[in-house]
């Protein structure tokens, strides 16, 4: 019987050591202040990128995801309301903006379609192609459909 205590004894202490690890799974986590990113270490994502399921997402130093414009680095990109970056041609608040495969904005000469078009930071200088999708600046689609890249 003695044997069995101490088993019980043993048993009850190790399970006990083993509640008192936290561990997280990562993920978004829905908060008051906005969506957040917590990494398996219980820490949230602060003044960085998450990849996600092929998708880039930024959250500020507040912790909370960034949608709409967001500059970083010197560098501009664009986050739908759901925060996924977008790359592509797109039109935000009437103007044309063209972003790289990794979501930046570009500026300069850009052929598109075989027509090369001037892209400023506040968009093209001769109203750009034609874009179907149309958003507007806080991330919220307007028109059309999203476009990921990954």
């Amino acid at each position: 019987m003695r044997k069995n205590y101490f088993a019980i004894a043993a048993l009850s202490l190790a399970l006990t050591a083993g509640s008192a690890i936290t561990s997280f799974a990562a993920g978004f986590v829905s908060t008051p202040q906005g969506v957040k990113y917590q990494w398996g270490s219980g820490d949230y994502c602060t003044n960085n990128w998450v990849s996600y399921q092929n998708h880039w997402f930024f959250f500020g130093p507040d912790q909370v995801m960034r949608t709409g414009w967001i500059e970083k680095d010197g560098t501009w990109y664009f986050a739908a309301d759901t925060g996924e970056l977008q790359a592509g041609i797109m039109k935000i608040n009437g103007n044309v903006y063209y972003m790289d495969s990794k979501c930046k904005l570009v500026t300069g000469n850009i052929n598109y379609n075989g027509t090369t078009h001037t892209f400023t930071e506040n968009g093209t200088t001769d109203g750009g192609p034609y874009v179907y999708t149309e958003w507007n600046s806080n991330g919220s689609l307007k028109r059309g459909t999203k476009f990921g890249v990954r």
